[in-house]
């Protein structure tokens, strides 16, 4: 117990500053600052003050009169989904009438403020929260009365929120992250769950701000000890203040593989204060770490007289309360109000880790007892578990139903896996895993899909049971570079399901087709599609398009497949738009495939997924690429690398990257475009998965050519054929034909050119007499850059000839600009401009700088005055910003707009505030002017 000097030495002292933190202190001062917006997020190792920085920042914000709302996110509340946002939002949801009804019912629904059955509409929900986080009102969560200085919203520990909560606060912290005027938002989590926000990463402390750390405690540590305290605390702060108490003063021995962690030094600092407390202190402490919250009621109830309370010994009702004095006094926890909270969580796992199961065990099963929720009841009796338990299991299915009608899908999967470890009987265990695996899989994370597979596969013998645990973990493996073991995995499920479940064959060819068509290895494509026609298929069947198309990207017959396949659909769902999508991506009907894609986007966020859009995302991305809206295909790119990252996709992340590396290519960023193309590559390892190789080979040969390189440029082409000049990938290769061809004209070099020739002779006969109107053109083009100067002209105008064409707006540039420096050089100069003159429109208004600029020399050569291009006024914005400008052109107020963006009225008028002065105009009538300007060649209708 600490003497009286020491309390009354800590209690004159008063606060004690923030030591070695003076640039983050600036930044969350900013931020809390009246007026002020945007998103921070704190990351760092436990101890080292990233609650201290928060609490500093609620502070000010408090004082300044700022309406302040709080979430601490706590371990025990992670299975309950939406937890971490009711929290944050509890202030603020006697204002959800003034949402707009969908957002209004979306997180209602999802809060269970009413009852319903049908699953929140995601976007609906996350919009209607960031609204409320907008929303100014007259209280806060401290009792100040707020003004006009707006929100901060803090949320401490978000690597403990609950999945559903963390994925709504990030879609509010990437859409405030602009700094939208009067809205804050401050975040702290561990290095382990780093979120692409503006971020500080916090340090260890120097050792002389750890000195002086020392140096301000009550009761200083001894010379003696400094030194090694210093050394074992590691600049941590917290490790500083706690293993200077006295009664921890002297480190402990280290063990015999090496000094203990830091979080392990404090935690174990922290623990070594229990033994000095009475045991009823001891009890209400252990009650505490146990309970899922900060909520003091259900701890006190817990340890009241009852029959479970026995379990943990009994508290005196009049006693209860004053048991708490010796904890607050060792600096383990405070209460406030009807709440508790723990000095810090390595204070909770402390108490509750040093505790014998038995006890830890008895807590639960009081908590149980006295919590009136079915779902914390549920969890609390599944920690009390010590062997199967068919009546827990059951529960926990239960919650788990609940849980995924309000769209907790991992909150769901973790209850069914635990159920499964609690069932008696094997194969309702692997039943349960089973059932989880779709939940998981919901959330995109693959490691965890493919346990859960690999957990039911060990339960049972039940065949059915199996092939549908196979099914998942070749989902999760597809989205991996183990695309052979996956594509195997797989077909076994189809081959031996398709006489009894011919529905789950075809369910499990899907994705041995995505990851087939990933690796580009022939044999593995070719067994699926022989897979698929042993199963006697529709024609009409969405998934027969999908692996016909995988196995035969340019043959009419797949094209067919697919035509009929969407007249025949009375109804598309998440796995029709799925594969009917990817279908039409990969047979050139782009229009087709970003419109089903977009649609299939809408769809995820109506409900049951959110991770499992990656690849979606990015393949839409790479359609909006190929269709000349690049703007839209940056930003799905960035969304797509997002998900991939957090859930475990590498190769769809690599994916993704492509695109980017082909979007800055054909921006002219030939640097950027090179680094981003190695790290696509980096990502899948030379031959493992083929598709992503060669579309990032074709980037490093784009920016090559940007950069007036046609050698490098050659070289890297070339890579994606084979010596005797067949595609690589039967189908992404296709693509680079005329960039090679380009290269090897540019080259002007006889070995360079009959190559290509060998090439191009190569790639006519792999994709037949009927590939479809993109890649007839781009052949076309390619004979023409190879072709004699008489010859060249009439291949250019048959690669033109196709109204079709006007699909793919670059590649028909580049025919138009090829085709006028050409015609120029003939000397027919009149039909030059021409051809120049449209090439050159199309890269302004798609956003391709250095091609506009090549248009533009040729013209001046041609006679044509043409100004100096000026910077686009659009092009300076972001691509929010520009949606945001578009839509407010068109004549949409500010809430029109943060519905259609699903953003807050609040964030769009600061957009446009911010926008007007960087585009020159005073008012939105100016904007439809500007707008109009920077689209003078519309796109292709889809």
């Amino acid at each position: 117990m600490e003497s009286a000097a020491r309390q009354r030495a800590e209690a004159a002292r008063g606060p004690v500053p923030i030591l070695g933190r003076d640039a983050e202190l600036a930044r969350v001062e900013r931020l809390a600052a009246p007026g002020s917006g945007g998103v921070l997020l704190l990351v760092g190792e436990p101890g080292l003050g990233k609650t201290t920085l928060l609490e500093h920042g609620r502070e000010l914000a408090r004082r300044a009169g700022r309406h302040v709302l709080v979430a601490r996110c706590a371990r025990g509340e992670r299975e309950l989904p939406f937890a971490a946002l009711h929290q944050l939002l509890l202030p603020r949801l006697d204002r959800l009438d003034r949402l707009p009804a969908p957002q209004a019912r979306a997180l209602g629904a999802a809060l269970g403020l009413h009852e319903t059955t049908a699953v929140p509409d995601r976007l609906h929900l996350a919009a209607g929260a960031l609204t409320l986080l907008c929303d100014v009102g007259p209280s806060t969560t401290d009792g100040s009365s707020g003004s006009d200085g707006g929100t901060l919203a803090m949320v401490d520990d978000l690597h403990w929120a609950d999945d559903a909560s963390r994925d709504v606060l990030l879609f509010c912290a990437r859409r405030l992250a602009d700094a939208a005027a009067g809205t804050s938002l401050l975040l702290s989590t561990r290095p382990e769950a780093p979120e692409p926000l503006p971020t500080i990463t916090l340090s260890s402390l120097d050792p002389r701000d750890a000195a002086r750390v020392l140096d301000l405690q009550p009761v200083p540590p001894a010379a003696a000890v400094r030194h090694d305290l210093i050394q074992h605390a590691a600049g941590n702060p917290l490790a500083l203040v706690e293993l200077s108490r006295a009664d921890a003063a002297v480190p402990s021995p280290a063990p015999p593989d090496g000094p203990w962690p830091v979080s392990e030094r404090i935690e174990r600092a922290f623990a070594s204060r229990l033994p000095a407390l009475p045991a009823p202190t001891r009890r209400l402490l252990l009650l505490a770490a146990a309970a899922d919250g900060d909520d003091l009621a259900p701890v006190l109830a817990a340890a009241g007289p009852g029959p479970a309370s026995a379990a943990v010994g009994d508290v005196p009702d009049d006693d209860r309360l004053a048991a708490w004095a010796p904890a607050e006094t060792a600096g383990l926890v405070h209460l406030d109000g009807p709440r508790f909270r723990f000095r810090h969580p390595l204070a909770r796992a402390a108490v509750y880790h040093a505790a014998p199961f038995a006890e830890r065990r008895g807590a639960h099963l009081a908590l149980a007892e006295v919590v009136d929720d079915l779902d914390r009841r549920a969890w609390h009796r599944a920690a009390a578990a010590v062997g199967p338990d068919t009546a827990v299991a059951t529960d926990l299915e239960a919650t788990a139903d609940r849980a995924r009608e309000r769209g907790g899908w991992a909150a769901s999967a973790r209850a069914l896996e635990r159920a499964g470890e609690l069932s008696a009987d094997p194969d309702e265990a692997a039943r349960r895993f089973v059932l989880a695996a779709p939940a998981a899989m919901y959330t995109g994370r693959t490691a965890w899909v493919e346990r859960l597979a690999d957990r039911a596969l060990e339960a049972t013998d039940d065949e059915h049971t199996r092939w549908e645990a196979d099914l998942y973990g070749g989902w999760a493996a597809a989205s991996t570079p183990r695309h052979r073991a996956a594509v195997e995995r797989l077909t076994t499920v189809a081959r031996r399901a398709g006489a009894s479940d011919p529905q789950l064959a075809l369910a499990a060819l899907a994705p041995a087709a995505v990851t087939a068509y990933y690796s580009g290895d022939d044999e593995l494509i070719d067994d699926v599609a022989r897979c698929l026609e042993a199963l006697h298929p529709d024609d009409t069947v969405p998934v027969t398009a999908w692996v016909r198309a995988a196995a035969a990207p340019f043959a009419p017959a797949s094209r067919a497949t697919l035509d009929g396949a969407v007249r025949a659909a009375t109804h598309l769902g998440i796995s029709e738009l799925n594969v009917l999508g990817g279908a039409a991506w990969m047979l050139d009907e782009t229009g087709l495939a970003a419109r089903l894609l977009g649609e299939l986007l809408e769809l995820f966020a109506h409900g049951p997924t959110q991770g499992a859009n990656a690849l979606v995302t990015a393949t839409l991305a790479a359609a909006l690429h190929e269709l000349g809206r690049w703007d839209d295909a940056q930003g799905h790119v960035e969304d797509a690398v997002r998900v991939a990252e957090a859930t475990g996709m590498p190769v769809v992340r690599a994916a993704a990257v492509e695109t980017a590396a082909l979007l800055a290519a054909g921006r002219g960023r030939a640097d950027e475009a090179r680094e981003l193309a190695q790290h696509a590559l980096a990502d899948v390892g030379p031959g493992a998965t083929r598709s992503v190789e060669v579309r990032a080979r074709q980037a490093l040969g784009l920016a090559s050519l940007v950069a007036g390189e046609p050698e490098a440029a050659y070289d890297a082409l070339r890579r994606t054929f084979a010596p005797d000049g067949r595609p690589t990938h039967r189908h992404a290769s296709v693509h680079g034909i005329a960039l090679l061809a380009s290269a090897a004209a540019r080259a002007d070099r006889p070995e360079r050119l009959d190559d290509a020739a060998q090439v191009l002779s190569a790639v006519t006969a792999h994709v037949g007499d009927a590939p479809g109107p993109r890649v007839a053109a781009l052949l076309h083009h390619a004979r023409a850059l190879l072709a004699s100067p008489d010859d060249a002209v009439a291949e250019y105008r048959a690669a033109l000839a196709d109204p079709a064409g006007a699909t793919w707006p670059f590649e028909r540039a580049l025919v138009r600009l090829d085709l006028g420096e050409r015609l120029r050089r003939l000397q027919r100069v009149s039909e030059a401009r021409t051809e120049l003159s449209a090439a050159r429109e199309t890269f302004l208004r798609i956003g391709a700088a250095s091609f506009a600029d090549r248009a533009s020399a040729e013209l001046r050569a041609a006679g044509v005055a043409v100004a100096e291009r000026t910077p686009d006024a659009l092009a300076q914005l972001t691509p929010q910003q520009r949606r945001i400008v578009r839509l407010a052109a068109e004549g949409r107020s500010n809430r029109e707009i943060a519905e259609r963006l699903f953003l807050s009225p609040r964030t769009v008028g600061f957009h446009l505030y911010r926008v007007f002065p960087l585009l020159g105009v005073t008012s939105r009538g100016q904007l439809r002017d500007l707008v109009d300007a920077g689209a003078s060649e519309p796109g292709p209708v889809i």
